[in-house]
């Protein structure tokens, strides 16, 4: 991965444990909850139940499964891990513990580092960590750091799942994770497709294609059923302690706005049940886009969805025989897997482009160019990559 110095994999077999009295003092730090960390289960058997029938409902994880749970030391994820061990038997899957430390926060990543490390111990379970310079890899690739952040952790879980021979990766994103989704997307403004927000479940290696693995990995959303006071709810029934990312605080980040300003005051003075109906917007919007990706593939040359080789292009009255929205998802869809993302306008231009079916090219951005060609009276449409 670029820019990342890989600290090392770090395996907890089932005998070794950290030394109760230094893991359970560190594990009681930064927690509302007190020192009661592991001891004495008073679960929460709502919240349990409602995870669970969550994952069957949705066919999340399946028995034998080997699963590997993404573990940032935050209330989310510490909770999802918890819940996914006591439901490790009647689930029937096999639970890991994966962190990576972005080294963004100084003392307190390297605190959240010794949280996980000292809880996968305290629950006996295998864990791999990892570290690396996020801040760089956003310099050198000239990403945002969330967006760094989000690259290195894909190739974190491609890493880790090849490791320890996983099936899927389990991230802690909740019900309020995706009402602020939906709610981001469309003061940014979107589609369908970006309604859908945060998706239940996806593979792995099609979202990170710089993968060689051969099998599938899915990464699942398990707990989005669940709000964020149900979570903490949860971990206070078990008197589970978690770290306090201070970050999440500033209101440097546009997130953190929208959660502790805009979303409540909407709810305030507009809709008390705003959340809900953002929530359900993704439903209905991952639904419609699913079906509407089906009718895409389905009339597309099988080269050209693989994304591998675009071959000849795709016949200009393939898309001017469909209707406005059709046209739009087969024009995204083939940029998309040509590697190229554009904005409306630049779509636009592109479909005015294909409409007039003139024999000539396109400029994009990125390099990209759009090209017409006729042969043997049929007109065709390519994307063409930048010039290296």
């Amino acid at each position: 991965m670029e820019c990342l110095g890989v600290v090392g994999i770090v395996l907890f077999s089932e005998s070794r444990q950290a030394a109760p009295d230094s893991s359970s003092a560190h594990l009681a730090r930064k927690s509302p909850f007190g020192r009661e960390a592991l001891a004495a289960p008073r679960y929460d058997g709502a919240v349990q139940k409602a995870l669970e029938n969550y994952v069957r409902k949705h066919h999340l994880l399946r028995a034998g499964e080997r699963v590997g749970v993404a573990v940032s030391g935050g209330a989310d994820s510490v909770a999802l891990l918890r819940a996914l061990v006591e439901l490790a038997p009647t689930l029937g899957i096999v639970p890991f513990v994966l962190h990576l430390n972005h080294r963004l926060r100084g003392a307190e990543s390297d605190a959240d580092e010794l949280f996980v490390r000292q809880l996968a111990s305290q629950l006996k379970l295998e864990a791999v960590i990892e570290g690396g310079d996020v801040s760089a890899l956003a310099a050198q690739l000239h990403l945002s750091l969330e967006a760094a952040g989000r690259r290195a952790r894909y190739a974190f879980f491609q890493r880790a799942a090849s490791a320890l021979r996983l099936n899927s990766v389990a991230t802690a994103h909740t019900r309020d994770d995706q009402a602020e989704t939906v709610l981001l997307r469309l003061l940014r403004g979107t589609g369908t497709s970006g309604l859908a927000g945060v998706h239940r479940s996806f593979d792995l290696y099609h979202d990170a294609p710089s993968s060689q693995a051969t099998s599938p990995v899915r990464v699942v959303r398990p707990l989005l059923g669940i709000s964020r006071q149900q979570v903490e709810e949860y971990l206070r029934s078990l008197g589970q302690s978690f770290q306090q990312d201070t970050s999440n605080q500033s209101p440097e980040f546009l997130r953190n706005r929208v959660r502790a300003t805009l979303l409540p005051a909407l709810e305030k003075d507009y809709n008390p049940q705003l959340r809900q109906a953002l929530c359900e917007t993704a439903e209905i919007a991952a639904a419609e886009n699913a079906f509407f990706e089906q009718l895409v593939a389905s009339l597309l040359d099988p080269e050209v969805d693989s994304g591998l080789d675009c071959g000849d292009g795709i016949e200009l009255r393939v898309i001017q025989n469909q209707p406005l929205a059709m046209q739009r998802r087969l024009l995204r869809h083939l940029c998309k897997v040509s590697g190229l993302a554009l904005d409306f306008a630049h779509l636009e231009e592109l479909r005015e482009f294909v409409l007039a079916s003139r024999a000539t090219r396109l400029s994009l951005p990125s390099g990209f160019a759009a090209e017409i060609r006729k042969a043997a009276g049929v007109a065709r449409l390519r994307l063409l990559p930048p010039e290296v």
